[in-house]
């Protein structure tokens, strides 16, 4: 992977192909989540290690979600490769939402993978069951930070939002040392990233002018449908693509649906689809 310095920080990439740019900026705790993504997708590929997972110099301070999408807009830059369709999952498309709003000229195309189950996102009727579910997790997480713990911080993490099977699905999909390198990955995440992601202000997603497609899956609870439903909303020209049996795990679990949705997506298409695994 490549390196270089951005505003302080090391940020990673790998760039392959030609034609149309997508640039995947992948979610917390650790940096493959795209990796099978970027191994499948035609056109050029550009993969990016976000500050706090490449390596090299990590940020002292806190890492906001407009500091990230500066990284981004840097990289393209640098890269000579914009517009592109930008993909996040779960905390990182905070980061390609911000990104859409603060250089729209960089962004063709938004697809939103999971958008993170926060207060400021969730639907107020979902918000204390939310936390319910995950609340103790994170702080199960944090305690073990404070120990010193990475490796139970994690665990306490993954199996929470992920499923408790989801260390066979990082094995299949990255093989033992991904796993392993994840957790190493991981301390950024509790650290700096998840009280930056808590401490984002949303943008206003109708300014935004990129075309935008949501993507859920079709075994996430509830509170995830209906918030990416809430926010759909707000956007006329909004799809939702539905990925059955797929859970946050979806980017290593179904990158071949992904990949599908990427190639077929339709800015004029019916709003809602739903995409079986093959």
């Amino acid at each position: 992977m490549n390196t270089t310095m951005i505003n302080g920080a090391t940020i990673g990439w790998t760039d392959t192909g030609d034609g149309d740019v997508t640039l995947l900026l992948h979610a917390g705790v650790f940096e493959a989540w795209f990796k099978p993504l970027a191994d499948r997708l035609d056109g050029r590929v550009i993969r990016m290690a976000r500050a706090g997972y490449a390596g090299g110099v990590v940020p002292s301070g806190i890492v906001d979600m407009a500091g990230h999408a500066a990284h981004a807009a840097a990289l393209l830059e640098l890269l000579g490769a914009g517009p592109a369709t930008v993909v996040g999952h779960s905390s990182s498309s905070a980061i390609a939402l911000q990104l859409a709003q603060d250089r729209p000229e960089l962004v063709s195309r938004l697809v939103l993978c999971e958008p993170p189950l926060i207060d400021a996102l969730v639907d107020p009727a979902d918000l204390a069951e939310v936390r319910a579910a995950i609340g103790p997790a994170i702080g199960k997480a944090m305690h073990a930070m404070g120990s010193g713990d990475l490796p139970a911080a994690f665990d306490a993490f993954m199996s929470a939002v992920c499923g408790p099977g989801y260390r066979a699905v990082l094995i299949d999909a990255l093989g033992p040392d991904g796993l392993a390198q994840a957790e190493r990955d991981a301390g950024f995440f509790f650290t700096n990233e998840m009280p930056a992601v808590n401490g984002w202000t949303p943008v206003d997603l109708a300014s935004i002018t990129a075309p935008t497609l949501f993507v859920q899956g079709g075994a996430s609870p509830q509170a995830t449908h209906r918030m990416i439903a809430r926010l759909a909303a707000t956007r006329p020209d909004a799809h939702v693509a539905t990925l059955d049996g797929a859970n946050h795990l979806l980017p290593l679990t179904h990158a071949a649906e992904l990949k599908t949705l990427l190639g077929s997506w339709e800015t004029t298409a019916a709003p809602d689809r739903s995409l079986a695994k093959s």
